[in-house]
């Protein structure tokens, strides 16, 4: 156990660097033509894991938060795990089936139970790609333009790793058949290829011309989705935080709702502040935005007033099942939490100290619990899966 006393939350932070956007970057950069440097990283599992995946594409080398990456010619056999990595696996995956030679991507924990059918069914229109239980197999081949299509409410990550092998292939048509959830990663994909010279279009269909070129030098954008269990926390005790860091597009709407739920959120010189209390209960939509549930969640908690999160019925397929684990801490902490037709509804406050969590092997609910357990005190059973994304932040919160 990992217990935390009660107590105001206050202090001055660097934005943890953006995993979502540490990734994408260092895929493009292996596939570009030219040297990358790419300053900035955190070593989180996840970002360590697409280090591994692109060993067998580029000469990768770091220095403290630095990751220099050269494009080489690719080895033809090549074998890594990815771990829990969903990003990565389907990614690589999908990257692989465009570099000729022969593939095995391994992966486990709770990523076996999560999806990539589709993905595979999709890519054996172009080559040959074959699941196993626990790895998958990759005959890569020079493709050409190619065109396809595929469910977007399973997962995003299918979308993005048709992306990069569209930029591989010299171009690509994907056409996404259903509701657009997590589009803003798919937008972050977006943003990051045409960094790298790719020209990408988002409309009914998404679009991608030409190969990768590097652009010199990039610097990782902060994850405000992640800083935003900082800023809730010292919301929540009356306290107040200083998050430094560039903020991304996809991660704007962290601060806009917090100020809707009455936290004071000031922008000024490269940071973000934010005191205050959560006074106001929100109706929003993060269909979006996946990864802004469990702290606005954590956020309606502390209101008197009900808060509505619609879209969210895909969090089932995450690292845990996002939609019970999320209602796991609100209901520990003694708050009136529910789930129906696709929406989260919360109403706080806490009439619960002194809470032993469960981070559910999941680094975003032990994120959640560590923020929570700051405002009304308590334990978490097992805050390894943090590391998964964000490990600094441990010593944040225990500082």
């Amino acid at each position: 156990m990992f217990c935390i006393s009660p107590g105001r939350f206050e202090g001055r932070f660097d934005a943890p660097p953006s995993k979502p956007y540490s990734q994408r970057l260092l895929l493009a950069a292996a596939l570009a033509e030219g040297e990358t440097t790419i300053r900035g990283v955190e070593w989180s599992d996840d970002f360590v894991a697409m280090y591994r995946a692109v060993q067998p594409l580029a000469r990768v080398t770091a220095e403290g938060r630095d990751v220099y990456v050269k494009r080489r010619e690719p080895d033809f056999y090549r074998a890594f795990n990815v771990g829990e990595s969903g990003f990565t696996l389907r990614t690589a995956v999908a990257v692989y089936a465009g570099v000729p030679g022969a593939t095995a991507v391994f992966y486990g924990g709770t990523l076996r139970g999560r999806p990539i059918d589709e993905l595979v069914a999709v890519l054996n229109k172009l080559t040959k790609v074959e699941k196993a239980p626990g790895a998958v197999f990759i005959e890569g081949r020079r493709l050409e333009p190619f065109e396809v299509e595929i469910r977007a409410d399973v997962s995003s990550q299918y979308i993005s790793g048709l992306m990069y092998l569209a930029a591989v292939a010299g171009g690509g048509v994907v056409r996404p058949v259903g509701a657009r959830k997590s589009w803003s990663f798919v937008e972050a994909t977006a943003e990051v290829l045409r960094t790298f010279g790719a020209e990408v279009r988002l409309g009914e269909a998404v679009e991608v011309r030409g190969g990768l070129r590097s652009p010199g030098e990039v610097e990782v954008p902060g994850d405000f989705s992640l800083a935003a269990f900082l800023m809730v926390a010292a919301a929540a005790t009356g306290g107040r935080v200083e998050i430094r860091g560039r903020i991304a597009d996809v991660d704007r709407p962290a601060l806009e709702i917090l100020r809707k739920m009455g936290a004071d959120v000031v922008e000024r010189d490269g940071a973000v502040e934010v005191g205050g209390a959560f006074t106001r209960g929100v109706d929003v939509s993060l269909g979006g935005n996946p990864d802004l549930v469990m702290p606005v969640a954590l956020a309606a908690a502390m209101s008197g007033e009900e808060t509505v999160i619609r879209d969210v019925e895909h969090l089932r397929h995450k690292e845990s099942d996002r939609i019970s684990t999320v209602l796991d801490v609100l209901q520990r902490m003694g708050v009136s939490a529910w789930y129906r037709d696709g929406a989260l509804h919360i109403r706080g406050p806490p009439s619960r100290r002194n809470v032993v969590f469960s981070s559910h092997g999941d680094h975003r609910i032990g994120l959640m619990a560590l923020a929570a357990a700051k405002a009304v005190g308590g334990c978490i059973d097992d805050v390894a899966p943090i590391a998964k994304s964000w490990p600094t932040a441990l010593l944040y919160i225990n500082h």
